[in-house]
């Protein structure tokens, strides 16, 4: 692991700051991203029919996944300094997922004991959930540094290997159990190696002529930027609903009579939903002449109108379908969010601005979010749990039309 280790530390620091061909770049990252969500598909999107197989209610689920988005919101101020420090985006990609694809090994055959499991869950967050966010910060700084890299193209390779793994892996679970996914997480690995390796890391701050950033400047900095907290705020409460969903979507299938192999079908539906926009999202924005503000206002409606069809569903077929909402919703908040850092948030700091961005809103978000749906769920119900969190996401939606507005006059001051 050592030997391993310097390798991949060595590599790379070679070629900071030179960038390959457009096509070539794309062609690489768009792998990159399939991989990494497919690996996402295995590991992280089951862990709740996972915690559902062991026996554990719903208050427990909602306390596990509490504490592995508590995880993660500490976490991703470590994973942003090393990039911004070491620009190491690569290494600490492919150590980080080696490490979560351990993690979930010890959470397949640990025997459902609550203390491994909730390890386990944390450090697959730690890991495999904020690799999700380091890539895209990966993209974010390769864009900054001059790369030519279409973010939301790219993107969606991430979304069509998700889509077929999780139908292929949906059949899977349902023949042979979760512990298959063991070996096709380190086949998933040394692929990553290989496509990782011929990537770019970002420039080092001295290529950029800048001084080395830090949390406590980075803050100091963006403190006064009241189109960003706004936004900020709007992330938080859509991450309510967001992150109750993602934790509660497969139990809600399960517990309206489906299978594994539905929760995969239903993954399968919501990724698949995803494509059209993600690679057509650079022509949307030019069309429609908007800001990202707007888009993000309109994704986070969508999950409102997802979480409150889902509390009034009736049958599994609406459950199913409701997955599309995806399109409209987690595709188009995605690059949205993206090109709202490069909007708003000076060229110096965009990594810790996007950071921060992340786990205050979706890290701290999701930790109240999984804590209030598991309570939800145990003592009022799922159907009053979603309806309570699509509220909170109206209001997300309200909040981000207010941050585009005094977008739009900053603009034009």
């Amino acid at each position: 692991p050592s030997a391993l280790l310097g390798f991949l530390l060595y590599h790379g620091q070679q070629d900071g700051g030179r960038y390959m061909p457009a096509k070539a770049l794309n062609r690489r990252f768009f792998l990159l991203q399939a991989i990494m969500m497919l690996i996402d598909c295995i590991t992280v999107a089951y862990i709740s029919p996972i915690l559902v197989s062991f026996g554990y209610s719903k208050l427990q689920i909602g306390q596990v996944m509490t504490l592995g988005a508590l995880a993660a919101t500490l976490a991703r101020p470590l994973w942003g300094f090393l990039n911004d420090r070491f620009s190491c985006a690569k290494q600490v990609t492919l150590g980080g997922t080696a490490v979560g694809i351990a993690c979930y090994f010890l959470l397949t055959w640990g025997g459902g004991q609550m203390g491994l499991t909730t390890i386990a869950v944390m450090g697959l967050y730690i890991t495999v959930v904020c690799m999700m966010n380091f890539v895209d910060s990966w993209a974010l700084r390769l864009i900054n540094g001059g790369a030519s890299l279409n973010y939301g193209a790219t993107r969606a390779g991430g979304s069509l290997s998700y889509a077929l793994g999780a139908a292929i892996f949906g059949m899977v679970v349902s023949r042979w159990g979760f512990r298959p996914g063991n070996v096709a997480l380190w086949v998933l690995w040394i692929l990553m190696c290989v496509v990782a390796l011929s990537l770019p890391n970002p420039p080092p701050a001295s290529h950029l002529d800048q001084k080395p950033v830090t949390l406590l400047q980075g803050f100091r900095t963006l403190r006064s930027n009241r189109v960003y907290w706004v936004m900020l705020a709007a992330l938080f409460l859509c991450t309510l609903a967001s992150g109750s969903m993602e934790s509660f979507y497969s139990v809600l299938i399960l517990s309206a009579g489906g299978t594994e192999q539905h929760v995969g079908f239903a993954l399968f539906l919501q990724a698949t939903s995803e494509l059209p926009v993600m690679f057509g999202y650079s022509r949307l924005r030019s069309r429609l002449h908007l800001s990202a503000a707007p888009l993000m206002a309109v994704s986070m409606l969508c999950y409102a109108l997802k979480a409150l069809t889902l509390a009034s569903a009736g049958s599994l077929n609406i459950i199913l379908v409701a997955a599309l909402f995806q399109a409209l919703s987690f595709a188009l908040f995605t690059p949205a969010c993206v090109d709202f850092m490069l909007e708003t948030v000076p060229g110096e700091y965009l990594a810790m601005g996007h950071l921060l961005f992340l786990a205050i809103g979706q890290g701290i978000g999701a930790v109240a979010g999984n804590a209030l749906s598991g309570i939800l769920s145990e003592y009022l119900g799922m159907a009053w749990m979603f309806r309570t969190v699509g509220f909170l996401a109206l209001l997300a939606s309200v909040l981000a039309c207010c941050s585009a507005k005094m977008l739009k006059r900053r603009n034009f001051s």
